[in-house]
This record gives structure tokens, C-alpha cells and sequence, in this order.
């Protein structure tokens, strides 16, 4: 795409430093290695967008992540740190309309309060893989061990907090997708 553009890659590297700035863009380098076919962060597939000025679904058509994408565990596609102790690792497709994500909780650890948009249905899905959860939903609070599940309309403000004394490992599952 970049190609038919009549773009080098110098200049996509350009573009994305004036959308984002130095600090903010990637290097010339990741830019290659996206190019030659090495898994990227889901943050660098829309910097790309960006600044090619095309959609994620424009970008991905006609490629293997248009229809599937396995993601190994050393190649996850994103990561972020909600604090010091609850870490999140994307595990879904950015062409998937849903958003998975791997959660690990240490001991103490609890996410910031989140409410997907109530312009629409969104829907959540939590199952612990291991270790014990606390899920607020609202007013009300649900414990779940490992095997258990919660499913619910994220549109209600929620948070997840391990109040147990090992690391908790759940998935979440939103659809649609909201960040």
C-alpha cells in the first residue's frame, strides 16, 4: 500500500513523527520489519494508518491478518501496564471485531474503574485461568476462582482486583472492540 502510494518508507517514518511526534513514532527499523512480515504492536498497525490517512480494515484487506492471525505467546501484538501490579497483554487479531486480553493480577492489584460508551450494546467477558478475582459491576461484587466466568454489559462502570494472596491470570473478552 505504501508502494502504491509512491511513498518510501523514510517518508511513512516521516509522516508518523509530525502525527506523533519523535518520541512518539517508530523507528525506521520497526518499519522494515513490519514490512518483511515480523509481528507489530496493535499501537504501531494505527500509527501506519495514520499516517497513510487509510482505515485498519483498508490496511488489513487482502493479508493473512484479514482472516486470521495466530499470536504466539513471545509474539503478542500489544502490551500495556495498568499500574505497578495488573499487566495486559492483547491476545485477539486487530482485525477481529472483539479485543481479548491476557490479565495478570499480583496480590493487591486492581484495574482503573472502566465504562464502554452507551451508544450501543457492549458486552464482557471474564474467565479465570487461575487464582481467585473480585469483579465489581456496579454496586454489586462477584468473587470468581479459577474456571469461573462473568459475562456482562460493560456499559455498567466495572473494575477487577485480586484480593487474594497469589497472582491471578484471567481473559477478558469485549465486544465490539473499545479501548
Amino acid at each position: 500500500m505504501r508502494e502504491d502510494f509512491g511513498l518510501t518508507i523514510q517518508d511513512v517514518q516521516d509522516r508518523c513523527i509530525s502525527i506523533f511526534g519523535k518520541d512518539k513514532s517508530m523507528s525506521y527499523r520497526t518499519l522494515q520489519r513490519i514490512e518483511r512480515g515480523h509481528i507489530a504492536k496493535f499501537s504501531s498497525i494505527l500509527k501506519i494508518c495514520c499516517a497513510l490517512g487509510v482505515t485498519l480494515e483498508e490496511l488489513l484487506k487482502e493479508t493473512d491478518l484479514e482472516d486470521r492471525l495466530v499470536i504466539r505467546k513471545k509474539e503478542r501484538i500489544d502490551e500495556y501496564t495498568y499500574n505497578d501490579k495488573v499487566h495486559a497483554s492483547v491476545i485477539s487479531s486487530p482485525s477481529r471485531g472483539f479485543l481479548a486480553l491476557e490479565l495478570t493480577l499480583k496480590p493487591q492489584g486492581k484495574t482503573q474503574t472502566e465504562q464502554s460508551p452507551k451508544d450501543r450494546t457492549y458486552e464482557k467477558w471474564i474467565y479465570v485461568i487461575e487464582g481467585e478475582l473480585t469483579c465489581s459491576l456496579g454496586k454489586e461484587k462477584y468473587i470468581l476462582n479459577s474456571k469461573d466466568s462473568l459475562s456482562f454489559n460493560s456499559t455498567i462502570p466495572h473494575y477487577l482486583e485480586n484480593n487474594g494472596k497469589k497472582t491471578c491470570v484471567c481473559t477478558t473478552l469485549q465486544n465490539p472492540k473499545h479501548f
